[in-house]
């Protein structure tokens, strides 16, 4: 795990890359689509995760989300999103605020966002490679998680996720992911 502490603002998160937290949800249901891609390049399987707290004022936005990507070699990216109950099991070991109960699984309406933004975000990258990209883990807090967050982490993950991660060093994953807040 890597701590990031230099996003500025009040902001902070959390990123693991191959060795992912283990939080068992509930899945009650799993939205899925695909995007046809015009070119295929070829990356590495991966998998990372992201928590980001962002505050402001009075207000916080937190989002935890990890995904799985394995790559496949028909111009397609499957998407799918492991949807959780909205108060699953309660997250002890989180950097939301202290006043806020955090809960894990990803909720339905966060779940269209994560699924909506990956459609976005992949069709703006053009080289973007094809494969699985499986979201199946989550965690929300009870007041301060919204769909904006939701759909900033899967815009981090997606584009974190072509630079290799696990080949980058702690200082330009930080950078990477401050220069998209």
């Amino acid at each position: 795990m890597i701590t990031l502490n230099n996003l500025g603002q009040n902001r902070r998160g959390r990123i693991w890359i191959k060795d992912l937290p283990e939080l068992e949800f509930k899945v009650i249901d799993k939205i899925s689509t695909s995007i046809q891609l015009q070119q295929n390049i070829d990356i590495k399987p991966s998998q990372l995760a992201l928590e980001l707290l962002l505050s402001r004022r009075d207000m916080s936005n937190y989002a935890f989300l990890g995904v799985r990507f394995t790559p496949n070699n028909e111009n397609t990216v499957n998407i799918s999103v492991s949807v959780g109950m909205d108060e699953d099991e309660p997250l002890n070991d989180h950097i939301a605020m202290k006043s806020d109960s955090v809960f894990v699984g990803i909720p339905w309406e966060y779940a269209e966002e994560v699924t909506f933004s990956a459609k976005k975000v992949i069709q703006e990258i053009s080289q973007f490679p094809s494969g699985d990209l499986e979201f199946y883990l989550g965690a929300h807090s009870e007041v301060g998680s919204s769909k904006m967050t939701f759909s900033k982490v899967t815009e981090i993950i997606l584009r974190l996720l072509i630079t290799e991660p696990d080949s980058s060093d702690a200082n330009q994953i930080e950078r990477i992911v401050s220069s998209y807040l």
